[in-house]
């Protein structure tokens, strides 16, 4: 089969496509509307690898039971500053959604609340969630853990997660654009590597090893990523699973590199951490917004480097947000023959078929 021709696609249109389509795979229809919101979130800013491109993934997931799409999360440890929410291998947007909603509300109790995310999916772009709690007026972090993807530092071989990360709080002017921190451990994220691998793309030198465990830039002969700054990079995914997955007594990374590895052992699963503060425990919002207007200009009004000008974390997110929604999101050629693959197989018409 031959690779279809690149498109662009009204963010609106897309979004609904592909809840269309996720619905028809077994995900309760309100869900499957917010996972779709959250892809399209991902592909509006840049971040294809969490965008629409996941969902042939996503549909596989909910064919093998990998991923509930009946599944609701559920409280299961409930106190005002520490919480775990149960996801029973729900939909990962479906239960960073409930457990930022719990951290959300245990933050106006007691100021700050952290929220265990136990036994889920692919949690997707954690800003997505974190910049919600922002808008709120709340600080928030997120990080998760899954089965090991990356290589850990002095190691030839997959043994941790990449680990994302995302922090964001309310931003400097706009209300709906907080400052927004969003990272995951790799050198290179896993979604971005699989772009390059479906696009054919070269990757940077330090990204990835091949199967022998010797470096590549060639993104088809990449096996495994490597940790961002090396030890470092290897470190935080490692305090990732014992932060996410111990402390929440699921483990992943041990059974699945362990004895316990053997059938069964891939099966895919997450776990995940929402930590939410409320500011105006702190002191009067006015009176942080100033202190973060202040900080912003100040980082505005460096001197800019041949890299510059320097910009606040989730600036350029938000300008290629605006110019995609003005302009439709690009779906390269690889993406749109998988999306008219599954769309087939479900029987629901791409929105660009003409049907």
């Amino acid at each position: 089969m031959s690779e279809a021709a690149p498109l662009r696609i009204d963010a609106a249109r897309l979004q609904a496509f592909a809840a269309s389509l996720l619905a028809c795979a077994g995900l309760q229809a309100p869900d499957a509307a917010l996972v779709a919101e959250s892809l399209v979130w991902a592909d509006l800013r840049g971040a294809h690898g969490h965008g629409v491109a996941r969902l042939p993934l996503y549909a596989r997931w909910l064919a093998s039971g990998e991923m509930d799409g009946q599944a609701q999360p559920r409280p299961g440890l409930c106190l005002p500053a520490l919480s775990v929410v149960e996801g029973g291998r729900c939909a990962g947007a479906v239960g960073m959604r409930a457990a930022r909603e719990l951290a959300e509300a245990g933050a106006r109790r007691a100021g700050a609340s952290l929220v265990l995310l136990r036994e889920t999916t692919h949690t997707g772009a954690l800003g997505f969630h974190t910049a919600r709690s922002a808008r709120a007026g709340l600080f928030a972090m997120a990080m998760a853990a899954s089965g090991p993807l990356m290589a850990y530092h002095g190691a030839a071989a997959a043994a941790v997660s990449t680990a994302p990360l995302s922090m964001a709080c309310p931003g400097p002017s706009d209300p709906s654009d907080p400052i927004l921190f969003d990272m995951a451990s790799g050198a290179v994220a896993l979604g971005k590597l699989m772009q390059a691998r479906a696009t054919g793309m070269p990757l940077a030198p330090g990204w990835a090893i091949d199967a022998e465990g010797r470096p590549t830039t060639d993104a088809r002969r990449a096996a495994t990523p490597l940790p961002l700054g090396g030890a470092k990079g290897s470190g935080l995914a490692l305090m990732a699973e014992i932060a996410c997955s111990l402390l929440a007594g699921h483990p992943i990374l041990a059974p699945a590199l362990g004895a316990e590895a053997g059938a069964g052992a891939a099966r895919h699963t997450q776990n995940a951490w929402f930590l939410a503060i409320d500011i105006a425990q702190l002191m009067e919002p006015a009176r942080f917004h100033a202190q973060v207007s202040e900080l912003a200009a100040a980082i505005r009004g460096l001197p800019p480097s041949a890299e510059g000008p320097p910009r606040l974390p989730g600036e350029r997110g938000y300008a290629e947000a605006r110019a995609r929604r003005a302009d439709g999101v690009a779906l390269p050629g690889a993406t749109v023959t998988a999306l008219e693959g599954l769309a087939r197989g479900l029987e629901v018409p791409p929105p660009w078929s003409g049907a």
